[in-house]
């Protein structure tokens, strides 16, 4: 076999590297999200509040559009009729009621990290993984677990301090962010 038919039968090594002012452009998102999250707290959870309810009044229109002009049997139908009204009613009330807003994003963040803190606890005693790792899952679990308990009985205690780490952590995300950019745009100069 010749070197040129070896070559395009071998594997090829794939590097793919984000230019460096992506970096830089992602960093800056997160400095600007984070600055937000934490001065304006209330604001911001409020716009996640709306942006999902604009989300739900789409897709429980969509639903509806499709259960009407559906081909399907009357019951196929209703499966996506009924919820779809379900989901206008959710997404307009979340639209015109703050209170119900901040609680739907509120209640959200709780079932994810009882969905979390749940698979990892199960991921810990079920799982084939080392001790060490089986102890961090475990111990991540009940932290999320008991931040579900929290964000329930204090909805909005809960949900302002949850948004405030959020944004902290975002603004040293994005610093770091900044930083690898400028790192990588001084190594790509000096490698030309």
């Amino acid at each position: 076999m010749s070197e040129e038919e070896s070559n395009c039968c071998s594997l090829v090594a794939v590097k793919i590297v984000p230019d460096w002012w992506t970096f830089v452009v992602t960093g800056v998102i997160a400095v600007i999200l984070g600055l937000l999250a934490i001065t304006w707290t209330p604001t911001f959870i409020l716009s996640v509040g709306y942006l999902i309810g604009i989300m739900v009044v789409i897709y429980s229109v969509i639903a509806i559009i499709q259960g009407v002009m559906s081909k399907e049997s009357t019951g196929a139908r209703l499966v996506l009729i009924i919820p779809g009204i379900l989901g206008l009613i959710v997404g307009f009330l979340v639209l015109t009621d703050l209170f119900a807003t901040w609680l739907l994003v509120d209640y959200l963040v709780a079932i994810w990290a009882f969905m979390a803190g749940f698979t990892n606890i199960i991921m810990a005693f079920a799982g084939a993984f080392g001790k060490g790792y089986k102890i961090l899952l475990l111990i991540a679990g009940i932290i999320s677990v008991l931040l579900a308990i929290y964000l329930l009985v204090f909805p909005f205690i809960g949900q302002v301090v949850l948004f405030q780490v959020f944004g902290i952590f975002a603004v040293i995300w994005g610093i770091m962010h900044v930083g690898a950019g400028i790192v990588a745009k001084g190594a790509s100069g000096n490698s030309q």
